[in-house]
């Protein structure tokens, strides 16, 4: 689709509104520049490339029959972060490794980046590829949104992020007035203070050296403050934005998703900084209080490298050398955490409760609520919605024996055929559907064999962070290992065309095939919003009338610049303005490798694709 065209459409479907339905087949974003702070440009468009891996055979003339069956977007990753939360551990980010997304340059602009992100997916309401037939393009049906809405499993992470979805005003500040009893007591001069930043909306946290002064030198050099120079260490080399963090929390009134979205919980939605069950009672008071610990003198991050970090959160030798920098803050009850419970019930309403209103009654009941996987069908199509998240602690994921067993019985009762123990296909009368699944974990980061009982048993359900699910969880399964795998039962059922994933913030598309057999469907993972390069992926199921599907990704960029404003004093900037900021900061956080497992981009393979798959549904007409 060209340029002058996609103007022209999303004028025509947005009602005149500015953002444009381009795609990164028109146009993409590029890093340029060495060695010091570098800059984005575009670039020119990627067409979709064609992948078959053995799964299906591209027919030369698909293009003149092919019919759209559904068209849908993923959003995923977002993380939305009260980023002057006391629960927050950025002191201990600089150590890198497992923890080296404890904070980025660019979080506090989160919501902004969400709200560029919606404005590209609604102007996109169009397909990018045409249908054969002089169909024309299929409209866009709604959104999965694949897990860690939230970072922290704060309610007004979750507020926040319900309100960019819905097209709210939002206030991305936390933080509430104080009295001179507050917080175990407090001079006037305090009280005065800390109202003043309240009533103003200032910023509070790492990313202000001087709300920490004193500090050895190295101990600022792990972070970014837009108003200082760094003088050394990885970010000397950022911009200043006098002001950033401050405008930052200001309020701004969201465009909101024009098309019904469904959501699945990532571990950062369960979980405190997606690593650790909320079962202590430090863990519980610390969010909502009046202590945020800082950087200190005598606490050396370095002195975590090469260890097991979530582990370590058990010891209290470790909390009281990593608590010793606790300096007073305002603080907020909004702050508190969410139980799985109380985040089912925040999502009531729209859209079948963004989905949890299809969570089947009988698991519902059994698990006392907590069950939030669910299925519903669409355009004859089923998708299937998975928690992945090991409430035991743990970033990585699996599924407990009763979603699994909940899982198996949802692909028979949609699918006629499937491979029984010895490999043979077999038929039986029940009806048949495409099968999309998804969720949060891709199905190789489902490699964590903690079981939920770890997390502890609630004493007053439902809490956060314990495990208020009555039923036994093990034996528990894992993506690719054990006798009774995610993968290996997904493969057992040929109508599965497609896993949607997210968690390891990078594209990927990866081919699962069935050993022995021309079957087996793709996994489709997308970059996260919160990390370069900040995209979502259109996602279109279409039959080729030839025998094979074909599933077309197509990756979005958000809808903000290329190129932000140039370093100046932030009071004046826009909130468009703070999206292709933070984009650019993601572009240059070095820690980036790290948190996007190898690269947000991905290969060119993996950005703007169509991949080929058998039609199952023709196996049972045999």
């Amino acid at each position: 689709m060209g340029t002058g065209l996609a103007a022209a459409l999303a004028l025509a479907v947005l009602g005149g509104a500015q953002a444009q339905a381009t795609t990164t087949l028109d146009e993409t974003i590029r890093v340029v520049g060495k060695g010091q702070f570098k800059t984005l440009k575009s670039g020119p468009g990627e067409p979709f490339i064609v992948r078959e891996a053995g799964l299906g055979h591209a027919r030369r003339n698909r293009a003149k029959k092919r019919r759209s069956i559904t068209y849908f977007s993923q959003l995923t990753d977002p993380q939305i972060a009260d980023e002057m939360s006391p629960l927050r551990v950025e002191l201990i980010d600089p150590a890198g490794g497992e923890v080296s997304a404890a904070w980025r340059p660019q979080e506090a602009m989160g919501t902004q980046v969400l709200d560029q992100i919606i404005r590209s997916v609604n102007a996109n309401r169009r397909s990018p590829v045409k249908q054969g037939k002089g169909r024309g393009r299929a409209k866009l049906n709604f959104a999965l949104l694949t897990g860690d809405q939230p970072d922290n499993q704060e309610y007004n992470e979750v507020e926040w992020h319900l309100g960019v979805m819905e097209g709210s005003e939002i206030t991305p500040f936390s933080g509430t007035p104080v009295t001179t009893s507050s917080c175990g007591g407090l001079t006037q001069q305090q009280v005065d203070a800390f109202n003043a930043d309240v009533a103003n909306r200032r910023y509070t946290g790492v990313q202000d050296y001087g709300d920490y002064p004193g500090l050895p030198a190295d101990r600022y050099q792990g972070f970014w403050d837009p108003d200082v120079p760094a003088g050394a260490g990885p970010y000397a080399s950022f911009p200043q934005y006098p002001g950033l963090m401050d405008r930052a929390q200001q309020p701004f009134k969201a465009k909101g998703l024009k098309v019904p979205w469904y959501i699945t919980k990532g571990n950062h939605d369960g979980l405190i900084q997606g690593n650790i069950p909320a079962t202590s009672p430090l863990f519980l008071s610390i969010p909502t209080g009046c202590t945020k610990f800082y950087p200190d003198a005598a606490f050396d991050p370095q002195s975590l490298v090469g260890k097991e970090i979530t582990s370590l959160f058990s010891d209290p030798a470790f909390l009281a050398e990593v608590t010793a920098g606790a300096r007073t803050v305002p603080p907020d009850p909004d702050r508190k955490l969410v139980s799985p419970v109380e985040y089912k019930a925040l999502h009531a309403g729209d859209d079948h409760s963004h989905g949890f209103d299809y969570v089947n009654p009988e698991q519902d009941e059994a698990s006392d609520g907590y069950a939030s996987y669910y299925a519903f069908t669409r355009h004859g199509v089923r998708f299937i919605g998975l928690d992945t998240i090991a409430l035991g602690g743990g970033a990585n994921g699996n599924l407990d024996d009763p979603q699994y067993q909940w899982l198996q019985q949802e692909l028979d009762r949609n699918s006629s055929v499937s491979y029984n123990a010895k490999g043979k296909l077999v038929h039986d009368d029940d009806p048949d559907r495409l099968i999309v699944v998804y969720g949060h974990h891709t199905i190789a980061t489902m490699n964590n064999p903690t079981p939920d009982e770890e997390a502890g048993v609630c004493s007053v359900p439902p809490e956060p962070g314990c495990d208020g699910d009555p039923r036994d969880s093990q034996p528990i399964h894992l993506g690719r290992t054990g006798p009774e795998s995610v993968r290996s039962l997904l493969l057992n059922y040929p109508n599965v065309v497609a896993a949607v994933t997210g968690h390891t913030h990078h594209n990927d598309i990866v081919a699962h095939k069935r050993k022995g057999a021309k079957r087996g469907f793709w996994e489709i993972n997308t970059a996260s919003h919160v990390d370069f390069p900040q995209q979502s992926r259109l996602i279109e199921l279409m039959n080729n009338g030839d025998g094979t599907l074909s599933i077309f990704g197509t990756i979005v960029d958000q809808a903000a610049p290329v190129k932000p404003p140039k370093p100046e004093p932030a009071a004046d900037l826009s909130d468009k303005d703070l999206a292709s900021l933070s984009r650019e900061l993601a572009a240059n956080d070095p820690q980036t490798l790290e948190v996007t497992s190898g690269g947000g981009p991905g290969k060119k393979n993996d950005r703007n694709v169509e991949l080929i798959v058998r039609n199952p549904l023709r196996l049972a007409q045999k």
